[in-house]
């Protein structure tokens, strides 16, 4: 069954009939593909026993070379004078470049140290003389003998006159304000005897307990006379102990 195909083909004859022998090339190409097949399909199917193939003459082989059409060559842009000019865009100016940082100095290179001077070498001691031998030290003289120290010469010490005593000291006054308050007690007193047998200091070595007693005390024997301490003859300061008791009335 044969399809009649209407085609309207505006394009120019030369086209046209480029068009017409491209389909034709086309047409015995798809055909020669259509025999091979067939042929390669009886082929599967025949028999084994079949002694020989059927041999058919490929056609040849057909060149086909497309030609393409010229394109038409682009139309210069028509120029309007009257068309605004797009302002030029200011190329940004370039920046400075930077200054080189300035290199080192290079160190200076230390000055060699002079080499030392060799030191000299240490002249030779004298040999030593030696000492003449040591004259014996003369033996020491045996030391006198001490003389013996003299006898130490006896100490006897202060005395004290008592009230009534053969030096006459006075009684102590018994002070009137301990007297009417029945105040009583013994004063000991250590009293340094000059040479001469006076009272030089007077000092209460143990209280009655009533300072007005320990005062009456005091003053009473600064007022004494001593029989002075002895070293042997010679008559010299020394100390002494003296009980002054207030006993008040019954």
């Amino acid at each position: 069954m044969t399809e009649d195909f209407e085609i309207n083909d505006s394009r120019p004859p030369r086209a046209r009939r480029r068009g017409l022998g491209t389909l034709e090339i086309g047409g015995v190409i798809l055909l020669s593909g259509l025999i091979h097949f067939g042929l390669w399909t009886l082929y599967q199917k025949a028999p084994i026993e079949q002694p020989e193939p059927l041999k058919i003459a490929s056609p040849p082989p057909v060149q086909v070379t497309l030609s393409q059409p010229t394109p038409p060559k682009p139309k210069a842009p028509v120029v309007d004078k009257h068309a605004v000019k797009p302002p030029e865009e200011k190329k940004p100016e370039p920046e400075p470049e930077p200054e080189p940082e300035p290199k080192p100095k290079p160190k200076p290179k230390p000055e060699p140290k002079p080499k030392p001077e060799p030191e000299p070498k240490p002249e030779p001691k004298p040999e030593p003389k030696p000492e003449p031998a040591p004259k014996p030290a003369p033996e020491p003289e045996p030391a006198p003998e001490p003389a013996p120290a003299p006898a130490p010469e006896k100490v006897t010490p202060a005395k004290s006159f008592g009230p009534g005593g053969v030096a006459g000291n006075p009684h102590p006054t018994y002070p009137s304000r301990a007297l009417r308050r029945g105040h009583g007690g013994t004063v000991q007193l250590k009293i340094l005897v000059s040479p001469d047998g006076s009272a030089k200091t007077v000092t209460v070595v143990s209280s009655s307990g009533y300072s007005e007693l320990d005062q009456a005390a005091v003053e009473t024997v600064r007022k004494w006379h001593f029989e002075p301490a002895h070293r042997g003859d010679q008559p010299i300061a020394g100390y002494a102990l003296q009980n002054i008791s207030f006993t008040p009335p019954n």
